[in-house]
């Protein structure tokens, strides 16, 4: 199984708030989670955005 969308902003950003995720996961027996943020957390991000928007697709 995989848990493709887990937003990780509610933490620190360190190593142990992220192992809490992935141990959480082998419990659970996933065997792939993706961690997602989105960019306003990470300002260095912004210059890119719009470049990834051009193919992000609108429903």
């Amino acid at each position: 199984m995989i848990d493709g969308h887990i937003h990780i902003e509610r933490g620190e950003y360190t190593l142990e708030w992220i192992k809490k995720f992935t141990d959480r996961a082998i419990e659970k027996n996933i065997e792939e989670i993706w961690l997602l943020e989105h960019c306003y957390r990470f300002t260095e991000f912004m210059p890119m955005y719009d470049s990834v928007c051009k193919y992000s697709v609108s429903i």
